[in-house]
């Protein structure tokens, strides 16, 4: 029924805003989050607290969100089809078909990221518990389902050390604990105590999930009654401020609670496109009678160039999280396969070399979204 409820109105929003402004100007992130927090707080008012209801509660906002995401992408597709003369059932089937894919691969791509990126650590303390009493919000998972895992240090990632019978330890899993930050750890029953914290690859340092962490702070903070409410309606006065400056409240709250590794890409690239938009007007200024016919480019290469750098950073990225389940594979068994790494004493594991690659990236960026200018030029 929540389904149903939240997603005829959602869907409906979801449709008209793509279908009149784009896909850019949909709020399926709000309308998401609006879900969670209404769900979660009819859970709470049943009494419906188990970990398990946090589950449910994600289960009906992710289908929401889902369902509000193709209602856009159905929105636009008939709008553009219409345009250029396609077949809607056609373009209905096609959906449908992408769809059916999607459930498959997105489900294994996610798996195989976050089996590729976890890390297991050992506790700078190790804490002692009794399985016989666990803290509020800890459950206990039964025996660890791997025999062989690397552990890293706090001080070093790098430096590995082999763990053999790691079955023998006891998974469990906090959420909501005054004892133990959320996570997942391995409990030693030997010793009684906790040593080993399981880092899953998603959510961690090197594949950051804030709506993800987002979503689940809602979630868990309603059914807890541990949500800062103080904070949501500081946002929410703040929002109303912003609004009546005249910024646009979703941009501001995006930038708000991304990392700076993420908004500085962003940044960088909002730079690149002004140099662009100024050298674009110096040359209308220069040459006026270009200026119909550089007014009548509706995709510049700027565009299609950026478009590239999207689709080959994300399968760059799929083929980056294979070669680390591959490496984890080996490393459970015993192997030491590596696709390739950098001594510390080797030139290219320093930094700034990363910077200066993605110097030149932005300068190409710039050099490309300007070329047909110099192009025009008598």
């Amino acid at each position: 029924m929540l389904v149903v409820v939240f997603g005829f109105l959602f869907v409906t929003v979801s449709a008209r805003i793509v279908g009149i402004v784009g896909s850019s100007a949909s709020p399926v992130s709000g309308m998401t989050i609006a879900t969670l927090m209404a769900t979660s707080a009819i859970f709470l008012v049943k009494g419906w607290t188990a970990p398990a209801f946090g589950a449910l509660a994600i289960t009906v906002g992710g289908i929401v969100c889902i369902a509000a995401s193709n209602a856009g992408d159905t929105s636009q597709d008939l709008k553009t089809g219409y345009l250029i003369g396609a077949t809607p059932w056609k373009q209905q089937l096609a959906l449908i078909v992408g769809v059916m894919v999607c459930i498959f691969s997105i489900g294994a791509t996610l798996n195989a990221m976050n089996r590729g990126l976890e890390q297991f650590q050992r506790m700078q303390t190790s804490i002692p518990l009794s399985l016989g009493q666990l803290p509020d919000g800890v459950q206990n998972q039964g025996n660890f389902s791997r025999d062989r895992i690397s552990l890293t240090s706090h001080t070093n990632n790098q430096s590995k050390e082999e763990l053999n019978g790691a079955s023998h330890y006891i998974l469990l899993n906090a959420i909501g604990s005054n004892t133990l930050q959320d996570g997942k750890y391995l409990y030693n029953p030997a010793t009684g105590q906790i040593e080993v914290q399981w880092i899953q690859g998603i959510g961690s340092e090197k594949a950051a999930a804030p709506q993800g962490r987002l979503m689940a702070t809602v979630i868990n903070g309603i059914l807890s009654r541990k949500l800062p409410w103080t904070l949501v309606l500081l946002g929410v006065a703040l929002v109303i401020v912003v609004e009546l400056l005249g910024v646009r409240s979703l941009t501001f709250a995006v930038g708000a609670y991304l990392s700076i590794a993420t908004t500085l890409a962003i940044f960088v690239g909002g730079v690149m496109r002004w140099m662009v938009d100024r050298a674009v007007e110096k040359h209308r200024l220069a040459n006026p009678i270009a200026n119909d016919e550089l007014a009548s480019e509706e995709i510049s290469p700027g565009s299609l160039y950026a478009s590239g750098l999207i689709a080959a950073g994300g399968i760059v990225g799929l083929l980056g999280v294979c070669a680390r389940l591959a490496e984890g594979v080996s490393e459970s068994r015993g192997g030491h396969w590596k696709l390739f790494s950098f001594s510390p004493e080797n030139p290219l594991h320093h930094d700034w070399i990363s910077v200066l690659m993605y110097a030149l990236l932005a300068f190409s960026l710039y050099y490309f979204a300007r070329k047909p200018l110099a192009q025009k030029e008598p």
